[in-house]
Parts: structure tokens; C-alpha cells; sequence
């Protein structure tokens, strides 16, 4: 059985980035590291957002949901 690689998603990516830089990012610093449109990200993080996965923080800023010590 042979194993393929298969690159990261757009959200992947994303949500690798916003663990590694501290504070609120902007979309299309995330698009450009993600290496996609500005568009595309934006949808993507939308859809994180709704999940509860990440947290809009300002236009267009988002952020990783930060856990406090009740959870």
C-alpha cells in the first residue's frame, strides 16, 4: 500500500498560522500565507467562525478561541 502526500487544506493552513502569531490577524495576511485569495480565506474563516473554531475579533481579524481556567 503506497502513501501519497497530500498538502495541507486552506483551513489547516489558516489555523496554523493563527496558533503561531500572537494576537488578532488580519484576512489577507492569512491569505497570503495560506498562499490563496483574499476572497477564499475570508469564506473559509467564515465558516470557521460558525463552528466555533476560531473568533472574529474585528473587521476582517480573527483569532484562536483563547481557553480560560473554568474550561
Amino acid at each position: 500500500m503506497s502513501t501519497s502526500y497530500e498538502p495541507n487544506s486552506v483551513a489547516q493552513t489558516l489555523l496554523f498560522h493563527l496558533a503561531r502569531t500572537p494576537g488578532a490577524v488580519h484576512r489577507d495576511d492569512l491569505a497570503k500565507a495560506a498562499g490563496t485569495s483574499k476572497d477564499y480565506a475570508g469564506r473559509v474563516l467564515s465558516k470557521m467562525v460558525k463552528r466555533g473554531r476560531i473568533q472574529r475579533v474585528g473587521r476582517g481579524t480573527y483569532n484562536l478561541p483563547r481557553l480560560t481556567e473554568t474550561e
